[in-house]
């Protein structure tokens, strides 16, 4: 849910700054190499299995988390075509996150980049049992809130991670396992 949130309402500001759906061919946005190669490979793997003109949205779709995670970091600092500071967060980004309140770029970036790493852990089916779950669960629902309120509410009312992370700690402190 915050990843399509949070790509979602990335991709809207980007398309309402440059009155189009597939900004990334904008020639006034300017992305770094991860970037732009991410878009690159949503194109390429939409044409690979049979899409031979992908749409913007398809595209949007096909991309993965890391993108849009990439978006909010710095990308080149105080360089003027690729400082993701100024030429991306402060002219629209930072409307992808209305409730914010004072948070900056940085600090967003740094819980999606937290968020990324464990999400891309479970769908790794790696070990997370040492992740700060708890933190972790608290930042999802910080980011989903900035988005937007009801995001955060839809995550809390349906999400059954607060409930598997009480079991995960009565488990590492009493040995009782419920499934």
């Amino acid at each position: 849910m915050v990843e399509i949130s949070v790509r979602n309402a990335l991709h809207d500001r980007l398309a309402d700054r440059t009155g189009r759906g597939d900004w990334w061919n904008d020639p006034h946005v300017r992305l770094c190499r991860n970037e732009d190669a991410a878009i690159a490979t949503a194109r390429t793997t939409l044409v690979n299995r049979g899409t031979a003109q992908p749409t913007s949205d398809q595209i949007v779709a096909a991309t993965s988390f890391g993108l849009w995670v990439g978006l909010t970091s710095e990308g080149i600092p105080r360089d003027r075509v690729y400082s993701y500071e100024t030429t991306l967060w402060q002219p629209r980004l930072q409307h992808a996150f209305p409730h914010r309140g004072d948070r900056r770029r940085r600090y967003i970036h740094a819980k999606l980049d937290d968020i990324r790493v464990l999400r891309n852990r479970i769908a790794h089916h790696e070990p997370i049992y040492r992740s700060p779950l708890p933190a972790l669960f608290e930042d999802l629902l910080e980011i989903a809130g900035m988005v937007h309120p009801d995001a955060r509410e839809y995550i809390e009312t349906y999400s059954r991670a607060a409930e598997v992370i009480g079991q995960q700690r009565d488990a590492l402190t009493t040995g009782a396992i419920r499934f």
